[in-house]
C-alpha cells in the first residue's frame, strides 16, 4: 500500500461557493472538479502543536487494499463540447442507486463501462458517470457499507480524477474503514488540487478539520500537512453542521426570543425563533488566527418564502474564533435586516458584507485588530 504526498504551497482563495450535503452526494456538487472547458464552481480543527511534516514527491496512483488503484488528482483534459448520450441515462440512474453488485464488490470493468456509455469521447457523459458513481457511493455510505462505498468512489475517481467531492468522500470512507494512511493520502491529493487553484478543494480542506468521519486521522502528519494548505484569507461558503450547531448555541438570547412591540403576533407577546447558520467561511486575518464568519437566519424553514411587509424576521452575520482544540468563541454578531447578508473578501484582509434594509442596500466591513473585531457599517442615514 503506497501513500501519496504532494508538494503543496499556501494559496490565496477568495470567497467561492461550496455546494454539497454533509456527506456529499453528487447531487449537491455536480461539478466538484476542475475543467478547462467547464470551470468548476467553488465546493471543518487540527489538534497538533507541532509543525506539519514535509510532503514528498507525487506518485501517479495509490494502491489501496480491498479498494483498488486510485489515480492521483489531475485537472480535466479539454474535449470538444458534446451532449451526453440519452441512452446512457437508464444505466446512470441504476448506478446512482448504489445497488450494482459488481461495482460494490470491486469486480466491475470501469474502462469498459466508460466506453459503453461514451464517456471516453464526451466530457459531459464522463462527468455524469463520475457523479452517478459518487452518488452510488453515498447510498452505500448511508447503509454503513463503507468498503462498498469506497469502491464506488474509487470508480468515480477512475472515471474523473479531478472530482474532489468523490475524493473527499473516499477519504472519509477509508478513515471509517480503518485505513488511516490512504485516507490521509486522499486529503493530501485534495491539498494538491487546492494548490493548483481548485477553490472547492480549499473548502473541503476546511471541512476536513471538523468532520467527525476524519477524527481518526487528524493526528496523521500527512493530514496535518494537507489541511495547512488551506491557510487562505477567506475560504467558503460551505455547510458545516457540527460547527453550525456549536455556533448557534453561543448566540445571545435576543436571537432566540424577542418581545413583539410591533403588533406582529395576535397576542402582542413574544416571538420565538429557531436560529440556524446557513453558511460558514474561514477567515484568517493573520498567520496565527482562525476565525469563522457565519451567516444566520431566524428560521431556515422560512428561506425562499415570501415575507410580509411587517415582520420580525432577521438575517445576521457573526464572527467566531476557533481555537486549535476546536472550541468556538463568539466575537461579534449583528442582525442585518430580514435576510442573511452577502459575504465576500474585502480589501487588506478584511471581510465585506452587504444587506437590504427598508431604506435600501447597505454594506459593512469586518476587520481584526489583533484581539477583537472592528465593525464598520453604513446605516440608512448614510444613503
Amino acid at each position: 500500500m503506497r501513500n501519496v504526498h504532494r508538494h503543496t504551497a499556501a494559496i490565496a482563495i477568495v470567497a467561492v461557493a461550496l455546494l454539497g450535503c454533509d456527506k456529499l452526494g453528487g447531487k449537491g456538487d455536480p461539478d466538484g472538479g476542475t475543467s478547462k472547458e467547464n470551470p468548476a464552481p467553488a465546493a471543518p480543527s487540527t489538534k497538533s502543536a507541532s509543525a506539519p511534516a514535509p510532503v514528498a514527491a507525487p506518485v501517479p496512483s495509490m494502491a489501496i487494499e480491498g479498494v483498488g488503484d486510485v489515480p492521483a488528482w489531475a485537472s480535466d483534459k479539454t474535449t470538444k463540447k458534446c451532449v451526453a448520450n440519452p441512452a446512457a441515462k437508464p444505466k446512470l440512474d441504476g448506478i446512482r442507486k448504489g445497488d450494482d453488485a459488481a461495482i460494490a464488490g470491486g469486480t466491475a470493468d470501469i474502462s469498459a463501462l466508460v466506453k459503453e456509455l461514451g464517456a471516453d469521447s464526451c466530457f459531459a457523459t464522463r462527468k455524469a458517470l463520475a457523479t452517478a458513481l459518487n452518488d452510488g457511493g453515498f447510498a452505500r455510505y448511508n447503509a454503513k457499507k463503507y468498503d462498498e462505498a469506497n469502491r464506488y468512489w474509487r470508480a468515480a475517481l477512475t472515471v474523473r480524477p479531478s472530482l474532489v467531492i468523490a475524493r473527499y468522500n473516499l477519504a472519509c470512507g477509508l478513515a471509517l474503514a480503518g485505513k488511516a494512511e490512504p485516507a490521509a493520502g486522499q486529503i493530501s491529493e485534495i491539498a494538491h488540487a487546492a494548490s493548483e487553484g481548485d477553490a472547492s478543494a480549499a473548502n473541503f480542506l476546511e471541512k476536513a478539520k471538523s468532520d467527525k468521519d476524519l477524527v481518526s486521522i487528524e493526528n496523521q502528519p500527512t493530514f496535518q500537512a494537507a489541511v495547512a494548505v488551506s491557510n487562505a484569507g477567506l475560504v467558503g461558503p460551505r455547510k458545516e453542521p457540527e460547527t453550525a450547531a456549536a455556533a448557534v448555541a453561543l448566540l445571545p438570547e435576543d436571537f432566540r426570543k424577542v418581545k413583539d412591540e410591533n403588533g406582529i403576533t395576535p397576542s402582542g407577546g413574544f416571538v420565538t425563533y429557531k436560529p440556524a447558520v446557513t453558511n460558514v467561511w474561514t477567515w484568517r486575518p493573520d498567520a496565527t488566527t482562525e476565525l469563522l464568519v457565519a451567516t444566520i437566519v431566524d428560521d431556515p424553514a422560512k428561506l425562499g418564502k415570501p415575507k410580509p411587509d411587517l415582520n420580525l424576521d432577521y438575517g445576521a452575520i457573526g464572527v467566531f474564533r476557533r481555537e486549535p482544540s476546536g472550541k468556538l468563541t463568539l466575537l461579534t454578531v449583528r442582525k442585518t435586516g430580514d435576510s442573511p447578508p452577502t459575504v465576500a473578501a474585502g480589501k487588506n484582509g478584511t471581510v465585506a458584507y452587504s444587506f437590504e434594509q427598508p431604506c435600501g442596500a447597505l454594506t459593512g466591513v469586518l476587520s481584526w485588530n489583533g484581539q477583537s473585531i472592528d465593525l464598520r457599517e453604513k446605516n440608512c442615514r448614510d444613503l
